[in-house]
């Protein structure tokens, strides 16, 4: 009980100090005309201190003097929505952003205040230093609880250059009862890399929907692409076009012009909170239009993701663009969450029809399953679909991972897959991908790569911008996508996205994109390379941000 209040003592005044850090910051800026990059910076490091992004957890954008990007053209390719491979030339956005007002940075820096106390009411929660209240369970618990599940099989795992377990019927029957979701025949899947291929599907798709466009989106940015998203939009809307769209909450408090422009415009837009979950994120990505044509992966509406301000980061992502009956499927989960949230808020919005079927036969080779994760409720089916395949693997497993701060679940199935004689390549960010502010997160997922070299397994460490693309392909015929990181937050806190794909064509397409980014990556050789020297802040981000993964009950 002494141990309790001790840790309770400790965690209330660590949230005094950084509330108390943000409370000072947005004193400064609220008299100031203008938020100076040493603002930007305190913003950033402290964000960095709690563990989180503050590009995807907190994505502030504030307009600059310089907002109209170069008279130019972008060609976006490689997309195949209609049918073939074709390039995409779209003229260069010309959307000035319009500068903040006094009001805007007051409702941010509230927002961002506001999140910051969901997050450390969340965590305290969790630790189980309450006495009022049970802690979570140990990731430790949950992740024998899981490859027991997995393991609990009538196809064991093979040695090395034996038939992958990906290709036999039975093994996928069993993936399809741990996920909760069903393979579908008769799909295509194209791989958008980056921004610029995406966001040209999607703006294609935007202005050419004739019936309808869903978004699932964490968040639209304050800038460029943030704008132009909702100028499409709204422009569909007049047309009559049926839009509706689902964003976190949060997000919406810290950086929420985009959202309430196309609310006022009368787009359909739904704020998403669990009331019994407040520090938990909204964190699909999906967009569907017509019922025919559907995309996740990684990317939010903001200029990091769609390359299309060059001023700012570019940050390396991937999504992936699927026609097909997986899109009905798609649409039946977006649906059921629709249609429960305006019951549960008391919504004058219109409900969807959740078991409308589409007779657009798209005739492609792509096997997919799409997969829905809303934690801690029911079975973890995204963690369950990735380490089922792990177990399948007999070849080659390639992971691109951002966070890859693994529970410890994915940790030991990488460690059987490599025993079994089984290729395995990791790439995730390294302390200078995630820049220097970001330190504090990347010795986290430093110590966590430790084992990994030690066993031989391939680990690779991003060079230049942010690596946030999210994707592991097996054997050469199976891929897993979505928004999912191998990070604690989706498992325990994030509402997730992903789908699988049985496609040996498509994954080529991923598998020759990994190739191409472990080009642009440093090789890892020995421990003594990942040079963890976590300081004073890592240490104290992993002992109160991620204990679960250690701590025992």
């Amino acid at each position: 009980m002494i141990n309790n209040k001790n840790s309770l003592i400790k965690t209330f005044f660590l949230f005094l100090i950084i509330f108390q850090l943000v409370a000072v910051q947005s004193a400064i800026a609220l008299g100031e005309n203008e938020i100076t990059a040493n603002y930007k910076e305190k913003i950033i490091n402290t964000s960095h201190a709690l563990g989180i992004g503050v590009y995807e957890d907190f994505p502030v954008e504030f307009a600059g003097e310089d907002n109209v990007l170069k008279n130019m053209d972008i060609v976006y390719s490689k997309t195949t929505a209609f049918g073939k491979a074709q390039d995409i030339t779209i003229p260069a956005p010309k959307r000035i952003v319009p500068e903040r007002t006094f009001t805007d940075e007051v409702e941010g820096y509230w927002g961002y205040a506001t999140t910051l106390y969901y997050i450390f009411k969340t965590k305290i929660a969790d630790s189980g230093i309450l006495p009022w209240k049970d802690g979570a369970p140990s990731f430790e618990e949950s992740s024998r609880k899981a490859i027991a599940r997995v393991k609990n099989s009538d196809f064991p795992s093979r040695k090395a250059g034996q038939t992958s377990l990906l290709k036999n019927e039975g093994f996928l029957k069993e993936m399809e009862s741990l996920s909760g979701a069903k393979f579908t025949d008769g799909n295509t899947s194209e791989f958008l890399i980056d921004g610029k291929a995406s966001f040209g599907m999607k703006d294609k798709l935007i202005k050419e929907a004739k019936k309808s466009i869903y978004i699932a989106s964490y968040s639209f940015h304050d800038d460029i692409t943030g704008y132009e998203t909702s100028d499409m939009l709204i422009a569909q809307k007049k047309k009559g076009i049926d839009i509706k769209i689902i964003v976190d909450h949060k997000v919406v408090n810290i950086s929420g012009r985009i959202v309430k422009r196309m609310q006022k415009a009368g787009i359909e837009v739904i704020r998403y909170i669990d009331s019994k979950r407040t520090g938990d994120y909204w964190h699909v990505k999906l967009l569907m239009v017509d019922d025919k044509y559907a995309i996740v992966g990684g990317m939010n509406y903001a200029d990091y993701y769609s390359h299309k301000n060059p001023d700012t980061p570019q940050w390396r992502d991937t999504d992936v663009l699927y026609t097909g009956p997986a899109v009905m499927e798609s649409r039946k989960i977006f649906a059921g969450i629709w249609n429960g949230l305006i019951k549960e808020k008391k919504l004058s919005f219109d409900s969807m029809d959740e078991n409308i079927n589409s007779n657009e036969a798209s005739g492609g080779s792509a096997r997919i399953a799409v997969m829905y994760w809303n934690p801690p409720l029911g079975s973890p089916t995204i963690l369950l679909s990735i380490i089922k395949a792990i177990y399948g693997a007999t070849e080659r497993i390639n992971i691109e991972n951002p966070y890859y701060v693994a529970v410890p679940a994915i940790t030991q199935a990488v460690l059987d897959a490599k025993a079994r004689g089984v290729e395995v390549n990791i790439l995730t960010n390294s302390k200078k991908s995630i820049d220097r502010d970001g330190k504090p997160m990347a010795d986290v997922i430093i110590k966590g790569l430790i084992p990994l070299v030690s066993s031989g397994i391939n680990v690779y460490l991003k060079k230049g911008d942010t690596l946030h693309s999210k994707f592991m392909t097996i054997d050469g015929v199976y891929c897993n996508i979505g928004s999912y990181n191998f990070h604690p937050r989706s498992e325990r806190y994030d509402t997730e996205m992903n789908i699988s794909i049985i496609d040996p064509a498509s994954v080529k397409q991923l598998n020759e994109v990994f190739e191409e980014d472990l080009a642009e990556a440093i090789k890892i050789n020995t421990v003594e390379d990942l040079e963890y020297e976590p300081g004073w802040l890592a240490k104290m981000m992993e002992k109160y941000f991620y204990a679960e993964l250690s701590r025992k009950k």
